[in-house]
């Protein structure tokens, strides 16, 4: 895999990321190695942060100190913010509620104008429903949780047969009886990164791709490709590679499995779903967005009152208007990873994602305490 320039010089990885405490309980939870394997990643996740966040401080003239339950707190002069993670001060908690409804999502970009990819929601006892869809469908579909997830979390793509439908809803299930159907759209995923309304960025993520070296399994490389994300400085992904049935459904598609064994040199995508994709596969685009994109998602960021907002796309490119016809919007996000956006194949030219929020902030004396 391609070496990438650090996006943060001087990272060290964070001691503790091969003993995490409490796991041993796990084992009577579903999908346990799974829940193992995002939890080694935590300590990788929280030095990012640190170091984003004492960085975009200082930037902005600013201080920045820890302070309870993970919080950073960045002052300047008497206004102080917090953060957590990607979470700003600026979306409060029913407005984050609201935007994990991917269906009431769907209605209210439909309802705009906005084109979304053909859909059905359905509750996990309603087979008929889902099978419906599925057999009237003209390509593969994905099923995923309607409700309070992201990250990928419970979605599988690559669905054509019955089968493969019934263990898709039983994996979403596990999040709520509330599930989505949808068409699975061909094009690429864009992330669009709005604050109040104005572009401040936008990613093309493309889905995971490992490199074959003719003796190790697709299995054996992603093993790889997890111990060097948890081990490289500076780090290429805030989370694991994950063998599971989005995997192998597109895996079958393209012949192969987790058992098979790519030719040396080989570049192999590996899962449709691009949230596990590491910086590799993350470009920036900023300069590239439609001037009809920007505007439209904008103001629907700002008619839906979310103000730190990624909405994604799925298209071609996105160098064309929304109405193009092979556009779709697919899912809108507050308080958005800025990870995507700083973890990028060329960081020389990553937009300062962190650095810009915090300006926002702190000019527009919002979602700040005065003190």
């Amino acid at each position: 895999m391609t070496e990438v320039a650090p996006p943060h010089a001087g990272w060290r990885r964070p001691a503790g990321l091969s003993s995490l405490p409490g796991l041993g309980k796990l084992h009577r939870l579903p999908d346990a190695r799974d829940i193992l394997r995002r939890r080694q990643f935590e300590p990788l996740r929280a030095a990012f942060h640190d170091r984003l966040w004492r960085e975009a401080a200082a930037a902005v003239g600013a201080t920045h100190s820890h302070h309870s339950q993970g919080l950073h707190r960045i002052a300047r002069g008497r206004l102080v913010t917090f953060t957590r993670g990607s979470d700003l001060m600026l979306d409060n908690a029913i407005t984050l509620t609201l935007v994990t409804d991917k269906q009431e999502c769907y209605r209210v970009f439909a309802a705009r104008g906005l084109p979304v990819p053909p859909h059905r929601a359905f509750d996990k006892s309603d087979l008929t429903s889902a099978e419906t869809f599925l057999r009237e469908s003209a390509g593969p579909v994905v099923v995923k949780p309607n409700l309070g997830t992201g990250g990928g979390r419970g979605v599988t793509t690559g669905i054509t047969t019955r089968a493969a439908l019934r263990k898709a809803i039983r994996r979403a299930a596990r999040f709520g009886p509330d599930l989505l159907i949808e068409a699975q759209i061909p094009g690429a995923s864009f992330r669009l990164y709005y604050l109040d309304g104005r572009l401040i960025d936008a990613v093309r993520r493309d889905p995971p791709e490992l490199t074959g070296d003719g003796r190790r399994s697709i299995r054996q490389l992603v093993a790889a490709e997890n111990h060097n994300r948890l081990t490289s400085t500076p780090p290429t992904a805030l989370s694991p590679l994950v063998v599971d049935a989005d995997m192998r459904n597109w895996l079958t598609r393209s012949g192969l499995g987790p058992s098979s064994v790519p030719s040396a040199g080989a570049r192999i995508i590996v899962k449709a779903v691009v949230n596990e994709n590491a910086s590799p596969q993350n470009h920036s685009v900023r300069a590239e967005v439609h001037p009809d994109i920007v505007d439209r998602l904008g103001r629907l960021v700002t008619d839906m009152g979310v103000r730190a907002a990624g909405v994604d796309l799925i298209a071609p490119d996105i160098a064309r208007p929304l109405d193009a016809g092979d556009i779709f919007v697919s899912e809108i996000n507050a308080n958005p990873g800025l990870h995507h956006h700083v973890l990028v194949a060329d960081p020389a030219n990553a937009v300062p994602v962190a650095r810009l929020a915090l300006d926002h902030i702190f000019e527009t004396r919002t979602g700040v305490m005065l003190l």
